[in-house]
């Protein structure tokens, strides 16, 4: 394995995972704070949640945020490696690992709260897009920022119009989330796109069918299986 790659993929996962559980009490405890309110408005609107995260014990937390960075971290080292091959090289990864850090916290909250935090894809989207765009302008090619585009609007246009069709199922989070992923699937290649379309509804149908035999009306979080189709297409064609 590079060790370019295995330094972007530790020193990245370890970061992410120190941030993760602090950014995903944030998103729980302010659930406005999902929509991209400014923080003096979450703050004067939420001061039960400020009691809340008050009291939560800061030693939990720190030892939460370390396990976490260590748990991203190999799993980020895994990833490189189950990408070592792939054609895209560092930048790929590095567009993968963006996906993969985000992904995890993005399917914590819409577990937790069923809400997919706009900032949170609106940033990861920028990060991809500032990676993808780099690459085109040191190659001087930019046919995987043109695909990247392409499968971005393919998948996000699917998701919206099921959002239209399917109603309250599903949100507009599923739809930025989707063209998130389907911009992290179009720079891989086409079957990826294919594949990273198809799996979350294979992965979600057992949830799915589940909730109907038991008569819940709860929706599904359809989150974590956007981001566990994805991940899956993606080693699956590197």
């Amino acid at each position: 394995m590079n060790p370019a790659a295995l330094g972007l993929a530790l020193s990245g996962g370890a970061l992410a995972g120190l941030a993760l559980p602090h950014a995903y009490t944030w998103l729980t405890t302010y659930p406005s704070a999902i929509a991209g309110m400014r923080t003096s408005e979450v703050a004067e609107g939420d001061t039960s949640a400020s009691r809340r995260v008050s009291a939560r014990s800061a030693r939990t937390l720190v030892a939460v945020s370390e396990l976490c960075g260590i748990g991203l971290s190999v799993a980020s080292a895994g990833l490189a490696w189950l990408l070592r091959d792939a054609p895209g090289g560092l930048p790929l990864l590095a567009v993968w690992l963006v996906v993969m850090h985000t992904g995890v916290l993005l399917a914590a909250v819409d577990v937790a709260v069923r809400r997919l935090p706009t900032p949170v894809i609106s940033a990861a989207t920028l990060a991809i897009s500032v990676v993808l765009a780099g690459q085109a302008a040191t190659t001087g090619q930019a046919r995987t920022l043109v695909a990247a585009a392409l499968a971005a609007a393919a998948l996000g246009g699917l998701y919206l119009a099921l959002v239209i069709i399917a109603g309250s199922e599903m949100g507009l989070g599923d739809v930025r989330l989707a063209a998130l992923l389907g911009a992290a699937l179009g720079a891989t290649s086409w079957p990826a796109v294919l594949l990273g379309g198809l799996l979350p509804f294979v992965l979600a149908a057992p949830e799915a069918l589940a909730r109907l035999a038991l008569r819940r009306a709860h929706s599904i979080a359809f989150g974590p299986y956007l981001v566990a189709g994805a991940l899956i297409a993606a080693v699956v064609d590197g």
